[in-house]
């Protein structure tokens, strides 16, 4: 079981903010930096920017201070969170979560968002709380393995497309932007169809194609639960001509027909 001991969440320090913990803090730390940051790793001192996460080895140096800009309300942001185990049993090797190194990833907002979950949980009480903060630790550390291992695979199409892709992608969950397959995409963003399909995937971990029918799933979901059109109304407006394809696409997504879902 992960044991919670202390937890921040988008916490501010002052703007001449400085860790020098040479043996630890006796527990294990989540850091996420929301600052620019200079850390010592392996004897020499580095600069990070924001928006990235070390996790610490336990018993292992702490020494990191925020880079100051100079401005008045230039505070030290951070997110954080110190935890042990009841039994280590080669949990982040497991799960090729490397200690003591800066990462980088995709969608931070995912991870940070479940910190902020786990950070609410904490001040709660009941009988299964501890069971409940162990559970959540564990879904959050699961989740930030996969979401490195595609950081990783994505490699340079990371820092190239990362930002442009993730508006898109959003366009395409907002139901902003309704395209008809992945060669408008590419046209648009003037990349070949094969290459913008290869990229995407690599980012996000799943196909553009995928993205487009949950998108229009979701969609068609929202409208079921927020209007009186009928389901081949809904079916139609969603772009699809055929209902009895919709209707088995939407099992597919929700794991229920349109008419339980709407009921």
């Amino acid at each position: 079981m992960i044991k919670i001991r202390l937890i921040g969440y988008h916490f501010h320090n002052c703007p001449d903010f400085y860790v020098n913990r040479p043996n630890g803090s006796g527990d294990y730390l989540l850091l996420y930096l929301r600052s620019p940051t200079e850390i010592m790793t392996d004897n020499k001192c580095i600069r990070v920017p924001k928006n990235t996460f070390i996790l610490y080895q336990k018993n292992k140096p702490q020494i990191y201070r925020h880079i100051q800009s100079g401005s008045a309300d230039d505070y030290f942001i951070n997110d954080w969170i110190h935890f042990d185990f009841d039994e280590y049993d080669n949990f982040f090797e497991k799960l090729e979560i490397p200690f003591n190194t800066p990462i980088t990833l995709s969608t931070p907002k995912v991870i940070t968002d479940m910190i902020a979950d786990l950070f609410i949980e904490y001040f709660n009480e009941g009988d299964q709380h501890e069971h409940i903060m162990s559970s959540k630790a564990e879904a959050l550390f699961h989740k930030f393995s996969d979401l490195y291992r595609t950081t990783l695979n994505a490699g340079s199409a990371f820092d190239k497309y990362f930002d442009e892709f993730s508006k898109l992608r959003q366009h395409l969950y907002n139901y902003e932007y309704v395209p008809s397959g992945a060669k408008e995409i590419a046209d648009k963003l003037g990349l070949s169809t094969s290459y913008f399909q290869h990229t995407y995937k690599k980012i996000f971990g799943v196909s553009v194609h995928q993205d487009i029918i949950k998108a229009r799933i979701e969609h068609a979901a929202r409208l079921l639960q927020g209007s009186n059109d009928s389901i081949s109304e809904i079916a139609a407006i969603c772009g699809y001509e055929n209902l009895e394809h919709f209707s088995r696409q939407f099992k597919k997504i929700k794991g229920m027909s349109p008419q339980q879902f709407r009921k």
